[in-house]
């Protein structure tokens, strides 16, 4: 009988068992956020408010209620992680 190699860890951004990147949470990530955006694979849990009251375009965008993350519908997006980042950092901090 072959033992067999024990199975390696999971890293952050490896593929699914679907060939996909697996989501990577940003370092945007509010607890008490209401929606998760995610754009390329990166996912950022936010206030779906602010984004409503500074962003027409995110206000009338449906999240997809079917997938959850942590109770958040998600909002898949085309535009770049970094690009994101920038933008919801300047929408939730106002300093």
């Amino acid at each position: 009988m072959a033992d067999s190699p024990p199975a390696k860890r999971k890293r952050k951004g490896d593929p699914d068992v679907d060939g996909k990147p697996r989501p990577i949470r940003s370092e945007i990530w509010y607890d008490d956020g209401s929606v998760v955006i995610q754009a390329n694979s990166t996912q950022f849990r936010v206030h779906r408010s602010i984004l409503s009251a500074h962003s027409s375009v995110l206000k009338d965008m449906v999240p997809n209620a079917e997938e959850l993350v942590e109770g958040c519908p998600i909002i898949l997006l085309s535009d770049s992680a970094e690009d994101m980042a920038h933008l919801l950092k300047a929408l939730h901090d106002r300093r």
